[in-house]
């Protein structure tokens, strides 16, 4: 039996998939946590300190990812050594 992790995982992959254009996606907080993989702790503490993904936020609750914007912020993340900044 799949936990809800796995089960978002998965629909997040078959999303991706079948999309269009996989860069406009847009994912929920949860999904987001799934793709990446990321606690969902740790995504709301990086938009508060403004060092995780670009996100929108159509109201005072809701919060949605692209998916390119996801990439784009992983990719910059990418080092080669461990006593590069960050």
């Amino acid at each position: 039996m799949q936990t809800d992790t796995e089960q978002t995982r998965e629909q997040v992959r078959h999303r991706v998939s079948n999309a269009a254009d996989p860069d406009d996606l847009r994912f929920t907080v949860s999904e987001a946590s799934a793709y990446i993989p990321m606690p969902k702790g740790q995504l709301a503490q990086l938009r508060y300190t403004g060092k995780g993904p670009r996100f929108m936020k159509p109201t005072a609750r809701t919060v949605l990812y692209r998916k390119g914007d996801i990439d784009e912020w992983l990719n910059a993340s990418v080092r080669t050594s461990t006593v590069e900044a960050a």
